[in-house]
């Protein structure tokens, strides 16, 4: 969960901090990427310790 909330803000940092659009090299097209992927992985994170604390 920790890597996904990173993941979010480090994405928002790049587009936040980006000049120019996708192919400008400003890493624009990885940071949509990574605010895609990042809440993605929380959900996936938070699933997987709900579901390790009933089980254990």
């Amino acid at each position: 969960m920790a890597a996904g909330l990173a993941c979010t803000v480090v994405g928002g940092l790049v587009v936040a901090a980006a000049d120019g659009g996708p192919g400008t090299g400003y890493g624009i097209v990885g940071g949509y990427v990574d605010l895609v992927a990042g809440p993605i992985a929380m959900v996936l994170g938070g699933l997987a310790l709900a579901r390790s604390r009933r089980t254990a």
